[in-house]
């Protein structure tokens, strides 16, 4: 197989990555490969207890000294964010068949096939995902705010091409992650994510994935419609790929699953079927290892900025 999906996380992650891995599991018929990164102990015991088919986990602790001692320094969401680049490198070393990695965030889901997205655009060394903010009270300005706050692409979906252009941009976002990974507007600097600004202007064969449906976001959803037919997603007539659930977390409510967002007015029934989905794995969870918590931690639940 050349080319596999990687993704990385912590406790509270666990459940909207099982969602993420059916949902791939589905379009791709289980033909693919996924590696995934654990930055605590329980998630990556219940991951290797649950042993599930094309899954290799690892432990942040393979990584090495220097690493570890990041988790001291930075909060759990900074140093996850430093770690995506770096987990993307390892997984190309130890695996030298692969010709391409794709990250992915634990709470992408899919109703399409991501090769299709590869298929499309295969001489490119680095596939981007623009991210076109909109909301309908938004003015122009505000918008432009807003994109030099977070940057012009979102690092929850980005595509590797094991070429020389390919890893020289992977080993430079990892050397900038690992300087810096917070967020920090007087510095310009928005996690691991604003670096993605730059690869373009340093690096050639820089692509904007240009398929349509892809990482379609609660910061945008308001433009489209949502339709469905025989399982498949529509946006506007155009098939969805998937869809980015970023904000959202997992609450337990009171005797009952919430999903907790910014944005909840006018969701798009879409919602329903992820939340049904999680219910039902945490579901699964409980039966396989009843202590298991993976729900939203209060830092989970607060504002990044």
């Amino acid at each position: 197989m050349e080319s596999a999906y990687c993704s990385l996380m912590t406790k509270s992650r666990l459940y909207q990555f099982l969602a993420l891995y059916v949902s791939l599991n589905k379009v791709r018929a289980g033909n693919f490969m996924f590696y995934v990164l654990c930055v605590d102990d329980e998630t990556y015991r219940l991951l290797k207890k649950l042993n599930w088919k094309n899954l290799t986990v690892f432990q942040d602790t393979e990584l090495g000294e220097d690493i570890l001692a990041l988790k001291k320094e930075r909060r759990i969401h900074e140093y996850c964010w430093t770690l995506k680049a770096l987990f993307l490198e390892m997984v190309l070393t130890k695996y030298p068949e692969l010709m391409r990695v794709t990250y992915m965030d634990s709470d992408l889901y899919f109703w399409d096939d991501p090769e299709i997205i590869f298929n499309k655009q295969p001489d490119c060394s680095v596939l981007l995902s623009r991210e076109k903010k909109y909301r309908p009270e938004w003015k122009p300005n505000f918008i432009k705010k807003v994109t030099k706050l977070t940057g012009e692409y979102n690092s929850g979906f980005i595509s590797f091409k094991r070429d020389e252009m390919g890893m020289a941009c992977l080993r430079w976002w990892k050397e900038q992650t690992l300087e810096a990974c917070r967020i920090d507007p007087r510095h310009g600097i928005f996690g691991d994510q604003k670096y993605l600004n730059e690869m373009p202007r340093i690096f050639s064969n820089i692509c904007d994935i240009n398929t349509p449906g892809v990482n379609i976001g609660p910061w945008d959803y308001r433009k489209y419609t949502f339709s469905e037919n025989d399982d498949q997603i529509y946006i506007d007539h155009i098939p969805l790929i998937f869809f980015h659930f970023s904000g959202v977390r997992v609450k337990k409510g009171d005797n009952r699953l919430e999903l907790v967002h910014e944005c909840e007015v006018d969701t798009p029934f879409i919602f329903n079927h992820y939340q049904k989905m999680i219910a039902d794995l945490i579901t699964i969870i409980q039966h396989i290892e009843p202590e298991f918590d993976g729900y939203a931690t209060k830092e989970d639940l607060q504002k990044y900025f």
